[in-house]
């Protein structure tokens, strides 16, 4: 899972942000998931996004690819065949694909959100109209957004959007994350899983090489984006460009009750967390005992040990202005229960 531009993600992202200002004619890639969305209007939402982007003067390429073993090759291809944008149509698993594929290159990220988990287009406020999502992409105006890097002894630089999990939602999301595809047989996994799971680890975490943290926790989280899972407000004040991955700790939690709080935030739901503890940084190490599984995206990356920083800036992504979506304005941010660690720069 090595990315071969792992070294150049993390340098400072020169150039234009709006691609508007470019005067070359702008060349653009779409891989669209063709297992995404229902059955019935796969081919045709296609079509309609290949018309309306060819209508807003757009010369697009498609390419078909599933997010599994395919769509990161063909979004590798795109970054070394030089085109300036590759739009992701998919869920987030196709959407993760592209972003490790174009990670650490100029090229420009446009969305269209057409899976069965939107997440981080909920998050950016991507509309769901497929209409308005081309002419946002046909607008060009690109933020650029944080990205998050986590490494195991098993797993080297692997690249997260949204949100890296260390014990029992890392242990039992993938396999219950596949049943809407009708592989129920991840349910009797998880919940086998789950009557294993010591409800006792202890957590060790060091932000940004100076505060240490030990805990008694069944689970943390190292977001980037305020939604995952089933929009899940996992990160109320996350912000995507803020250069900061916000953390969050659940001692006290039982098994039932942290399930619980998972199913009460789903579908961008609110509600009191005060046993929660929150804090943001830009580098996050994390040690358990005994070794937790550690998993990014939903993708288990092995167990123990994981080192997690923030990658300020590297991704340009073409998407409204913060406050659209699930992501805050900055002046709405409230950081009154949030520990910041203060760090003049990521190593």
């Amino acid at each position: 899972m090595i990315n071969p531009h792992a070294e150049s993600v993390e340098r400072v992202l020169k150039g234009e942000s709006d691609m508007s200002k470019k005067k070359s004619p702008i060349r653009v890639k779409l891989i669209a998931n063709p297992g995404a969305g229902t059955v019935t209007d796969k081919a045709a939402r296609i079509e309609q996004v290949m018309s309306y982007l060819s209508e807003a003067g757009l010369k697009v390429d498609l390419a078909l690819a599933h997010p599994k073993g395919e769509a990161i090759p063909i979004a590798r291809k795109a970054v070394k065949n030089g085109y300036d944008v590759v739009i992701a149509m998919g869920g987030d698993g196709t959407l993760g694909a592209v972003i490790t594929g174009i990670a650490g290159s100029k090229a420009h990220l446009g969305i269209i959100a057409a899976g069965t988990e939107n997440d981080i287009a909920a998050s950016l406020g991507i509309p769901e109209d497929l209409k308005e999502a081309c002419d946002l992409i046909a607008a060009g105006h690109t933020r650029k957004l944080d990205l998050g890097q986590i490494s195991t002894k098993k797993t080297k630089k692997f690249y997260f959007f949204m949100v890296s999990a260390i014990g029992l939602t890392a242990t039992i999301y993938p396999m219950i994350k596949e049943v809407p595809e009708g592989k129920l047989a991840g349910i009797k996994d998880a919940v086998s899983a789950l009557l294993k799971f010591k409800t006792k680890p202890k957590v060790y975490l060091t932000l940004d090489d100076e505060s240490k943290i030990e805990v008694e926790t069944m689970l943390v989280t190292v977001a980037n984006t305020p939604l995952i899972g089933v929009k899940n407000l996992l990160a109320p004040d996350a912000s995507m460009d803020d250069g900061l991955l916000d953390i969050a700790v659940y001692p006290g939690f039982s098994k039932a009750e942290l399930l619980g709080y998972f199913a009460l935030t789903a579908n961008k739901g609110s509600i009191p967390d005060g046993k929660i503890q929150r804090y943001q940084a830009r580098k996050i190490k994390i040690k358990t005992s005994p070794k937790l599984d550690v998993a990014a995206e939903g993708i288990v990356l092995g167990k123990g040990t994981a080192w997690i920083k923030v990658l300020p800036g590297a991704l340009r992504v073409i998407a409204p202005e913060p406050g659209t979506g699930a992501e805050k304005q900055k002046e709405e941010i409230n950081h009154s229960d949030t520990l910041i660690v203060e760090k003049s720069e990521t190593n």
